[in-house]
């Protein structure tokens, strides 16, 4: 149970469990436990096969750690976060800016910035596209109402990581996040010449996530300073690019920018925006470490294959094999036969 809301916890537990009863599934479909240290316990428990996390790098890497240091490794599928990178072209930001600042903005104050999918990095032109994409990202987030972050503690850390990072050298701040009142915050963005963020030093806080309503735009002067910020990007989750009509049609550096990002998340998108996850089978919520400490998907149809174990039968006569596996298929399961797929 999360420590900031345990009552919450234990009466939707009630609730499945309630639903398990009535459905005859066991009384054991469901356990609850209180406090870090019961998950560290459930981690390391011989009857543990396989453990899935979603929250923090530290926690994460505490419970990662634990699984692979049982005496029986077990798998961990930790979800712990992600810049989401996004990357406008000048002929982009040329061709359509104003829309492209006004979709950042709704993108990275959907559920006050607490989404795990939020735009936290912006590479944009330092030119007067860029100028005009700022503009209208400055109107749009201007206009957001303040917003409650999951719990204090997030909400001092939010405002603790928008001061660092704001009183960094060459950081400006053209809308101010920070208190919107006693339990909210505002959104806000920065801006930063992207030059900074090529190389190490004090602005390399700005390529860590800031859970919250606020994201940074790096300003690039040529594509090389792009290539330099993309190549010291952790693993995300996804990672975006906003290309121009012409760009999206295969001409000029859309198709070898889609390829420098593909290395960098388990999503990669054109001319959208990362917020929003369809339960689909082509979904994949997943990306390279720290984004996830596993190649799987969270999220759609083969989430499920987290929690499964492959087995082969091999020579096994079919009177022995489950039914899943008969050659006649008594259960009518879509699979694929011999290499054919079969529905």
């Amino acid at each position: 149970a999360h420590p900031d809301h345990p009552a919450l916890s234990e009466l939707v537990a009630r609730v499945i469990r309630r639903a398990a009863a009535r459905h005859d599934v066991p009384d054991g479909v469901l356990g609850l436990v209180h406090g870090f240290e019961a998950g560290l316990e459930l981690i390391r428990h011989p009857l543990v096969a396989a453990a899935g996390f979603t929250g923090s790098v530290r926690g994460g890497r505490a419970l990662f750690d634990a699984a692979a240091a049982r005496p029986v490794p077990i798998p961990f599928h930790g979800e712990l976060g992600s810049l989401n990178p996004v990357v406008v072209t000048e002929a982009a930001a040329a061709e359509r800016g104003e829309a492209i600042g006004a979709g950042l903005a709704g993108s990275m104050t959907l559920g006050v910035g607490q989404f795990c999918v939020k735009p936290g990095l912006v590479l944009a032109p330092a030119s007067a596209a860029g100028d005009a994409l700022l503009k209208s990202l400055t109107d749009a987030v201007s206009d957001t109402d303040p917003g409650v972050l999951l719990d204090h503690r997030m909400r001092d850390n939010f405002l603790a990581g928008v001061t660092e990072r704001a009183q960094l050298p060459d950081v400006d701040s053209p809308v101010t996040a920070g208190a919107g009142g006693d339990h909210t915050v505002s959104a806000g963005f920065l801006t930063v010449p992207a030059e900074r963020l090529t190389r190490d030093g004090e602005h390399d806080v700005l390529l860590e996530e800031c859970f919250g309503p606020v994201t940074v735009v790096a300003r690039y002067t040529d594509e090389a300073e792009v290539r330099a910020v993309l190549s010291r990007l952790p693993g995300n989750l996804t990672a975006t690019v906003q290309l121009s009509s012409e760009e999206a049609a295969g001409q000029g550096r859309g198709a070898e920018l889609v390829r420098e990002l593909t290395p960098l998340a388990g999503r990669v998108l054109v001319n959208g925006w990362p917020t929003g996850v369809a339960v689909a089978p082509a979904q994949h919520h997943g990306g390279p470490y720290p984004a996830t400490t596993s190649t799987s998907t969270s999220v759609g149809g083969t989430a499920v294959e987290r929690w499964l174990r492959p087995v082969v039968y091999q020579g096994t006569p079919e009177a022995l094999l489950p039914p899943e596996l008969r050659d006649d298929n008594p259960l009518g399961l879509p699979r694929r036969f011999n290499g054919r797929l079969e529905r």
